[in-house]
């Protein structure tokens, strides 16, 4: 009875709900050639009113890809969000990046991922983050961006490929739907929070990975 009550106000205030800022367009991450591991990269961006991307906080790192991965998304343009008045503002976006071992089946080199201070409360942090087996039809690598639809509760509601590269598409999705999220926490957020995941594959190779 409460939230309907402050539904009906707000709707006759011609307030709504506040929507998340969603990407318009963007670069992928370059796979670092000297990269000899696994990795895992997330990070917070800052989006400004009119959708440019400002400051980046690094929440995961796994260097080299790292640099890649901020490099790539300095240059993305979104669609800022909007607050209950369907004014521009200021927001947060997750961006998170897996990038696949180089070998198949034995043990690898290299830095493992670090987590540095934690996102902002604003922000879907994952807690869970699987990332796809190389499948066994490809034979090259790729790159795959999805937008996912992350609920209140923390649940992704929905995943949708925005860079395409089959056969990697399909693994990628079924990743994206099992990864779960600590659930935003502040007022006047949207209800629903759109996260950015990067899935690049590169082609395994028999034995264990040396550093050159």
């Amino acid at each position: 009875m409460i939230a309907a009550a402050v539904a009906a106000a707000r709707v006759a205030a011609g307030q709504a709900d506040p929507l998340a800022a969603r990407l318009q367009n963007g670069g992928l991450p370059i796979v670092p050639v000297q990269a000899v591991s696994a990795g895992e990269v997330l990070l917070s961006l800052n989006v400004s009113d009119a959708g440019a991307v400002g400051a980046i906080d690094v929440l995961r790192t796994t260097p080299p890809f790292t640099a890649a991965v901020v490099a790539a998304v300095r240059d993305w343009r979104f669609t800022p969000a909007v607050d209950a008045l369907r004014k521009p503002m200021a927001s947060r976006v997750l961006v998170g990046a897996m990038f696949g071992a180089p070998t198949l089946l034995t043990p690898t080199v290299g830095e493992p991922p670090k987590d540095l201070p934690p996102a902002a409360t604003a922000l879907p942090m994952p807690l869970a983050t699987p990332m796809p087996a190389y499948p066994v039809n490809a034979r090259s690598g790729g790159t795959v961006l999805l937008e996912t639809l992350v609920a209140p509760s923390g649940k992704v509601v929905g995943v949708t490929v925005l860079r395409s590269s089959p056969p990697f598409d399909n693994p990628s999705m079924e990743s994206a739907r099992a990864w779960s999220f600590r659930p935003p926490q502040g007022a006047g957020l949207p209800a629903n929070t759109y996260a950015y995941l990067i899935f690049a594959f590169r082609v395994p190779v028999v034995g264990a990975a040396t550093k050159p």
